[in-house]
C-alpha cells in the first residue's frame, strides 16, 4: 500500500477534527451542570435543558492566556410564565460569565 502525502494530511485532518468536536461536546456537559447550578441558586428553572452556542473564537482568559473562548445561550423561568434569555461565556474550562435577563420574580 502506497500512501501519499495528502492521504496522510487529509486522515490526519479528519482525526483532529473529531477530536475536536468530541472535546467540545465535554465542554458543552461541563457547561450545562454549570448553568444548571446556576439555575438552582438562583430559583430559576432551566427550560428546555439545553444550551445553544451562539460564539465560539480565540480570546484571552483573566490571566491573558489564549483559550477557546465559547459563548451559550440558554433559556429560563422564573414563574413558569415567561420565557427568558441566559448567555455563559467559557475560556476553555473556565466559567467566565453567566447572566440572565432581568425577568419577573415569585
Amino acid at each position: 500500500m502506497n500512501l501519499m502525502l495528502t492521504d496522510v494530511l487529509w486522515v490526519g485532518l479528519i482525526i483532529a477534527a473529531v477530536a475536536f468536536w468530541w472535546q467540545g461536546q465535554g465542554v458543552k456537559a461541563f457547561a450545562l451542570r454549570k448553568v444548571k447550578l446556576y439555575c438552582e441558586e438562583h430559583n430559576l428553572q432551566l427550560l428546555d435543558e439545553s444550551l445553544v452556542i451562539r460564539k465560539f473564537w480565540i480570546a484571552r482568559d483573566r490571566h491573558g492566556l489564549l483559550r477557546i473562548q465559547r459563548i451559550y445561550y440558554f433559556e429560563f423561568t422564573s414563574t413558569g410564565e415567561y420565557r427568558y434569555r441566559g448567555t455563559m461565556t467559557l475560556h476553555g474550562y473556565q466559567v467566565a460569565e453567566i447572566e440572565g435577563q432581568t425577568h419577573h420574580m415569585h
